[in-house]
C-alpha cells in the first residue's frame, strides 16, 4: 500500500498523468475537488473566505466563484498567502480522512493530486511524491488554450507559484510531459510497474520477518568481555523492475572491518534510544541517508562477530531510488549496489570452514565481479535471503 503525492505547477500535465493512474488501477483522491467541497455554501471554510475576500466573489448559486477569486489571489501575493493559510488546514484534514478511508478498504495505491503540495506542507500525507515538468512556454500554451486565460493571466498565475526547481528538491520521480502524450504514458506504465514490483518486494519482506522469533546467533570461539552492540541497515531498492541490497566499502584506514564490504551501521551510542535509531543514525553519518527516507520493514537475528566482539542487530529498510548519497570518506571509500538475482545465485556462493580458536568454523562468502563479501555481512546476508526467499546454496 502506497501513497503517491503528485504535483507540479498549473498546465504541467498533472491531470494526464493522473487520469493515467486511474486506467491502472490508483485510486486518486483530487485537492482541486477537495477545494470545490470546502467552497459549498456554509462549510466553516466558505464563510471564513466570503469573510475575509467579500461577498462579491459568490455566485448565484451560492458557491465561491473560483474565476473571481482567482482574479484577485493571482495579481496579489498577501492575497493568496491569506487564501491559504484559511483552505490548507481544513483541506489537509479532509485529505487525510479520504486517504485514510481508502487504506481501510485496502486500495493499494492511492495518489493524492496536490498542486500547492509542497506549499501547503502536505508532505505528510504521502510516501512517495511525483513531479510533472514542462517549459514555460508550453505551460502557457496549455492554460491559454485550455483555460481560456490570455497568456498574459497565465504567466501571471505561473509566476505565484513554486518553480519546478523548488518542487523538484522533494521529488522521488520527475516526469517531463513536454512530449508526445504516447510517451508520457509509456512512462508511466514503467513507473507503474516499478511501483508494483517494490510493493511486492516490500510485502514479500515484511510478511517472511514478521511474526517469527527473534534469536542470537552462535558465536564460536571464546568471549572475551561483554559483546558491545552495533546495528545496521540491509538497504533495498529497485530501479527498472530489478531488485538491489546497497553495501559500502570501507574506509582502509578504520580499526574494524577495514576494507571490507558491509551494511551501513556501526556501534550504539549514549543517546541512541534503541537499536533501530543507532542503525539509521550510523547510514546517516556514513552515508547521508536520512531516517525519514527509510521504510523500515523488519529485523534480522542479533549477530555476533567472531573476533571483534560486537553484537550487530540486523535491520531490513525499503529507500527510494535514485538517491542522492553523501559519502563520509574517513569511513566509507564507496557505495556498492549488488542485484539481489546475483546474490541469489547459488555459483556466486561459496563455504568455507576456517579455524577459530582451535574450532572449525563455516565461513561464507559471496561474489560480485571482483569483490567479495564475507565475514559478519555474508553471515546475516545468507540469513535474510534464507528466510525472505527461500534460498539454498547446495
Amino acid at each position: 500500500m502506497v501513497v503517491i503525492g503528485l504535483t507540479g505547477s498549473i498546465c504541467s500535465g498533472k491531470s494526464t498523468v493522473c487520469g493515467f493512474l486511474a486506467e491502472l488501477g490508483a485510486a486518486i483522491v483530487s485537492a482541486d475537488e477537495i477545494g470545490h467541497r470546502a467552497f459549498l455554501p456554509g462549510t466553516p471554510i466558505w464563510n471564513e473566505v466570503v469573510r475575509e475576500f467579500g461577498p462579491e466573489i459568490v455566485g448565484e448559486d451560492g458557491i465561491i466563484d473560483r474565476q473571481k477569486l482567482g482574479a484577485i489571489v493571482f495579481q496579489d501575493k498577501a492575497a493568496l498567502s491569506q487564501l491559504n493559510r484559511i483552505m490548507h488546514p481544513g483541506m489537509h484534514r479532509m485529505a487525510a480522512a479520504m486517504i485514510d478511508s481508502l487504506k481501510e478498504k485496502g486500495v493499494e495505491v492511492i495518489v493524492l493530486e496536490a498542486p500547492l503540495l509542497v506549499e501547503a506542507n502536505w508532505l505528510d500525507l504521502v510516501d512517495r511524491v511525483w513531479v510533472t515538468t514542462a517549459s514555460d512556454q508550453t505551460k502557457v500554451q496549455r492554460c491559454a488554450s485550455r483555460s481560456g486565460l490570455s497568456e498574459e493571466q497565465a504567466s501571471s498565475r505561473l509566476a505565484s507559484q513554486l518553480s519546478d526547481e523548488e518542487k523538484i528538491k522533494h521529488a522521488d520521480v520527475v516526469l517531463d510531459t513536454d512530449t508526445t502524450l504516447g510517451e508520457v504514458k509509456e512512462r508511466v506504465k514503467a513507473l507503474w510497474r516499478d511501483l508494483c514490483s517494490s510493493e511486492d518486494l516490500k510485502q514479500r519482506v515484511t510478511n517472511a520477518l514478521s511474526g517469527r522469533t527473534k534469536r542470537t546467533r552462535d558465536l564460536y570461539g571464546p568471549r572475551r568481555g561483554a559483546l558491545a552492540p552495533a546495528a545496521v541497515l540491509i538497504p533495498l531498492c529497485q530501479n527498472s523492475g530489478e531488485s538491489y541490497i546497497i553495501f559500502t566499502k570501507r574506509n582502509e584506514l578504520l580499526n574494524y572491518h577495514s576494507g571490507q564490504i558491509s551494511f551501513p551501521g556501526g556501534g550504539w551510542q549514549e543517546g541512541d534510544a534503541d537499536m533501530l535509531e543507532t542503525a539509521l543514525r550510523e547510514c546517516w553519518e556514513e552515508i547521508g541517508l536520512q531516517p525519514d527516507a527509510v521504510e523500515v520493514l523488519g529485523e534480522l537475528d542479533d549477530m555476533p562477530t567472531y573476533t571483534t566482539n560486537f553484537l550487530i542487530t540486523p535491520y531490513v529498510g525499503f529507500i527510494p531510488y535514485p538517491y542522492n548519497f553523501l559519502i563520509r570518506p574517513e569511513e566509507v571509500e564507496e557505495i556498492i549496489e549488488v542485484p539481489l538475482n546475483v546474490l541469489l545465485d547459488a555459483r556466486n556462493f561459496r563455504e568455507e570452514l576456517h579455524p577459530i580458536e582451535g574450532v572449525l568454523v563455516p565461513h561464507y562468502f559471496f561474489d560480485y565481479g571482483s569483490r567479495v563479501i564475507w565475514g559478519a555481512t555474508a553471515r546475516i546476508l545468507k540469513q535474510f535471503l534464507e528466510i525472505v526467499f527461500d534460498a539454498r546454496w547446495e
